[in-house]
This record gives structure tokens, sequence and C-alpha cells, in this order.
């Protein structure tokens, strides 16, 4: 009976390490990689399309120094970067005109907190329809990436941060990667049409979306809500493993809020805010 119990211990031992060892072979092996995706660059630009191509670092500075502290996060990674921009002709807006007349009158929605008619709600299909298979282009670019490096063969996975029209991007981006890597963190910043297509995000590790609190209970005024890129929840974020939504923090200055810097990241330093062990800290 002893020495029945002691050859079980030692099978068992033995399995142990085999399976230990398996794991740490298997996460030696692994490589980590960060897509970024920007999103609209501006007026200036706003007559150009993206490229589809990837770049190694940063093209336009798009990313100020988030890039940099989210990276800090989570070495070892390798960053790469796709630029997500495209023209107001593919957003909610669709035209100049209809976005100049949102920013206008929702400087005067000091009271109301829905929008009947002052913010452009309605999705615009064909414009997100765009972006997504722009994002598929530069899937195939991220996979020629891995079969041209000594990465192919080993198990990858990817991370995504969003920002804006790159939300779009992205889900082509997914649609074709999907295949050949496993996916791990997500981070959407404002997400353009974030409520008319989604995912099956439970096959990430976890997904942030950061923005403005349109549509909740107790929501800003309209004057104070993203007004470029209407927040609303990501299509399917109710299914995730671990994440959320994180608002824009009630007592950050209203000074700092609205149309416009309640979306762009020069005035998003409220992410700097959110500390190892809150809600929503973005890490490895």
């Amino acid at each position: 009976m002893r020495s029945k119990f002691l050859t079980l211990f030692i099978v068992n031992v033995l399995l142990s390490s085999m399976l230990m060892g398996q794991s740490s072979t298997e996460m030696e092996n692994e490589v980590r990689i960060m897509i970024f995706i920007n999103g609209n660059r501006g007026p200036k630009f706003n007559h150009v399309k993206t490229d589809n191509q990837l770049h190694l670092k940063d093209p336009t500075g798009y990313w100020y120094k988030y890039d940099d502290t989210i990276l800090s996060r989570f070495q070892p990674i390798t960053p790469i970067y796709f630029d997500g921009h495209f023209p107001v002709s593919s957003s909610m807006h669709r035209t100049n005109a209809r976005f100049l007349k949102a920013y206008f009158f929702s400087r005067f929605c000091w009271f109301s907190r829905k929008s009947r008619w002052v913010m452009n709600t309605k999705f615009n299909p064909e414009g997100f329809k765009e972006r997504e298979e722009s994002g598929k282009i530069a899937g195939n670019h991220f996979l020629n990436y891995l079969d041209s490096t000594d990465l192919k063969g080993k198990s990858i996975k990817v991370d995504f941060v969003t920002h804006s029209m790159g939300y779009a991007y992205s889900l082509g981006m997914i649609d074709v990667i999907k295949p050949h890597v496993k996916f791990g963190k997500m981070l959407s910043i404002a997400p353009e049409s974030a409520g008319f297509k989604g995912y099956d995000w439970s096959e990430f590790e976890e997904v942030w979306q950061y923005g403005s609190n349109y549509g909740e209970p107790n929501a800003d005024v309209i004057c104070y809500q993203d007004g470029i890129a209407l927040q609303m929840p990501i299509k399917g974020i109710e299914n995730i493993n671990k994440g959320g939504r994180i608002f824009t923090p009630k007592d950050w200055p209203k000074s700092q809020k609205g149309f416009m810097r309640s979306h762009h990241l020069n005035w998003f330093q409220w992410f700097y805010l959110i500390k190892p062990g809150d809600k929503g800290y973005f890490s490895r």
C-alpha cells in the first residue's frame, strides 16, 4: 500500500513538472504585439484616406505619450501602428456642414442630457464598412510582417489600442488575423459608431472603453459630451470576460470637456488618474 502511494506521488510530481515545463516553454515562445490604430487626424487631412501601411513607430505623433505609457506597462512587447484616418464623410456626421451644425448648437445645450436633433445620432453603415474593409487590408499587411520576420511559427498574442475611427478599422483587422493569433487585451478610446457593430469579445482577456457618458443615468449635459463621436456602448461589450466602460470623472474640469475636448487625446489626461488596482487600469 505504501509503495503504491509512493509510486502515485512520484508520477504526480513528474507530470506536474512536465506541465510546468511545457507552460514555461509556451510562455517563452509567446510573442506579444500591441497594435495602435488612430482615428481622424483633423481638418487638414480631411481629403485623404489611410494607406494602410504598417509602421513600427508612431508616424504622425498622434498618440502624444499615451502609447509610451501603455507600452511601459506591457513590457516585453512589440508596438505596431496603423493609420485609421478617414474623412468626416465616413462618420455619423457624413458632411462638414452637419458636423458644424452639431458643434454650434451643442454649445447651447446647457440643460438637456438627450439629443433630439442637435447631435448626429444615425449610423453611417457605408462609412463604417469602408473603414472596416481598410482594416482587413491592414490585417493582411500584419500577417505579411509576421511571415517576413523570425516571428513565423511562434505563438502570437495581440493587444489593441484604438481611438475614434480606429475602432471600425480594428474590427476588419481582427477578422483577418484571428485564425493566426491569440487576442490579449483591448482599449478603445472614444470609439466612433461603437454601437453599430461589435465582436465576440469573450475571445479577448479584457476589453475597456474610455469616453464620455452619453445615454447613461445622470449623464453630463449635451454641451459637455463628446460630439465628434457620440459615445455609446461598444456592441457586445456586455459579454466580456473582464472590462467595461470607464467614463470621464465627474469632477473633471468642465473646461476640459465638450464637443471636441471630450474626444481629442490632448484633453484625455484623466487617463493618468486611473491607478493600479482601479477599475479600467490597462496593463499586462
